[in-house]
């Protein structure tokens, strides 16, 4: 699943080409992964909408649009799921594939003589699990739930220390709710408490101060690698031309059960966590 890094890689891929530009119609709308709002009043109320930024909160994209006679800007918000890719196009005209499920085609400003660039934009989706929000004056209604941003938002140790206070759940199962901070998913939370020295099994309220800030400290460095190398490929993620990141490249912790851990060289173990398959050392994550 693309977690805040790959998120973050296709957002300033888009926000280098999207403002400015003016939706001219969709060729593709796939209703089973529409929310707050419906196929028609989609098709209806995007043409001729022009986006003005392109933003992010944990693992949603944001993409705020303007009309001549609107009070109140409309929103996407755009969630890519588990299989969910968003792709450029240089060509408006559709080249469908059997996993496209939705087709924008746009317009910008200056290029040729016929008044404008024109590209697509495609959201691809094997297994329709991505979700697109459509809303006017705010983004999709879920993202109030959300805690801050993992990488960028407002928050510290002091923060995650109230948090977890008291809190049985194992320290990987906070790390997952979306509720305390937004964009950690599997693999990263396994990359961060590999190097924050920290077992995923422990109750999250057993940490101690120094472990919390640890914990804290090693959040937005390891979202930061993964921003830095493009995101993590082991599976379907590609950037918005098509390419890999290089992050899996880097891993720790992640997928390597089996193998010796790269601290300690003892043997690294998988178990299930919040139901997910979570891989640790036993050795040096205390």
């Amino acid at each position: 699943m693309p977690e805040l890094p790959e998120v973050e890689t296709v957002r300033r891929q888009l926000a280098g080409v999207l403002p400015g530009a003016v939706f001219l119609s969709l060729d593709l709308v796939e209703p089973a992964m529409l929310r707050d709002c419906s196929a028609e009043e989609l098709e209806k109320c995007l043409p001729g909408l022009r986006v003005e930024q392109v933003a992010r909160l944990g693992k949603f994209l944001l993409l705020r649009l303007s009309g001549a006679d609107l009070q109140q800007p409309y929103y996407l918000t755009l969630h890519l799921g588990m299989t969910g890719q968003l792709l450029l196009h240089r060509r408006a005209a559709p080249a469908l594939g059997p996993h496209s499920r939705f087709w924008f085609r746009l317009q910008k400003e200056g290029g040729d003589k016929k008044g404008g660039q024109r590209f697509a934009l495609e959201f691809r989706d094997i297994r329709k699990f991505g979700r697109l929000h459509f809303t006017q004056g705010r983004p999709a209604p879920r993202l109030a739930q959300l805690g801050p941003d993992a990488w960028q938002g407002e928050w510290d140790a002091d923060y995650l220390r109230q948090r977890i206070k008291a809190r049985k759940a194992p320290l990987k199962a906070f790390l997952l709710d979306q509720r305390q901070l937004s964009g950690i998913g599997n693999i990263y939370a396994d990359e961060i408490l590999w190097w924050a020295g920290l077992s995923p099994l422990r109750p999250a309220g057993s940490l101690k101060p120094e472990e919390v800030a640890r914990l804290a400290t090693e959040i937005r460095r390891v979202l930061g690698e993964g921003v830095r190398l493009l995101g993590c490929s082991i599976s379907d993620f590609v950037d918005t031309q098509g390419n890999p990141g290089a992050f899996q490249e880097w891993l720790r912790a992640y997928g390597r059960h089996g193998e010796r851990c790269f601290r300690c060289g003892k043997e690294l173990r998988r178990t299930i966590v919040a139901g997910r398959g979570t891989c640790y050392c036993p050795t040096c994550q205390g």
